[in-house]
Order: C-alpha cells, then structure tokens, then sequence
C-alpha cells in the first residue's frame, strides 16, 4: 500500500475526528451564548487545525490516486462520523443510518471494482 492510500484513509479518519470536535466545541458555546465562544475554545480550535492537515494529506493524496476514486472513498466520511459520533457524543444509531452508511460502503466498493 502505498503513502498515497495511507494519507486517502487519513482524511477520512481525521475528517471524522475534526467534525466530531467541531461538535464538542458547538455544545460548549451553547452553554455561554456567545458567538465567539464557538471559535474560541480548544476543540473547535483542534478541529480546524486537523482540517488544515486533511488538506495538505489530500494534496499528497491526489498526486497518486484518480480523483473519482479518492472522493469516493472520501464519502466513508459518513461511516467515521456516524461510529466516532456513537462513540465519543453517545448518540444512537438506528436501523435506517445503519443501512444509509452500509448503501455508501456498498457504493464504495462496487465503484472502485
């Protein structure tokens, strides 16, 4: 597997991880009503910071692999938000976002064969 593949698979990840923390920091300034408390605080600070990487990774990225391809493995962004959103925010999973993320990960598969 080459960089390439590996930095594709870090963006999603990072992706999920980023959207997770901007999450983290909404609640926070939901509890001081302050517009700037939103940008103010350490995981919305943490979130943009990763997405400055999930950019520069996707710049390595796209040097080595078609973009069709790179953005369709980029919609398993959906996959990471739902499990990290399960995980760290505690928010549930039902049957019909378990079978929309299993449709993308279907769709991912059968569009790189």
């Amino acid at each position: 597997m080459s960089l390439a593949w590996v930095l594709a698979f870090m963006v999603v990840l990072l992706t999920g991880i980023s959207q997770t923390l901007l999450k983290i920091g909404a609640k926070k300034s939901n509890d001081t009503n302050s517009f700037m408390a939103a940008y103010m605080n350490v995981p919305t600070f943490a979130a943009y910071t990763l997405f400055l990487i999930v950019t520069i990774f996707s710049v390595y990225a796209l040097k080595e692999i078609p973009l069709k391809v790179f953005y369709s493995i980029c919609s398993l962004n959906f996959v990471a938000v739902m499990v990290f959103s399960y995980i760290i925010l505690s928010e549930q999973i039902n049957r019909y976002k378990f079978i929309a993320v299993s449709l993308i990960v279907f769709g991912v598969i059968v569009f790189n064969l």
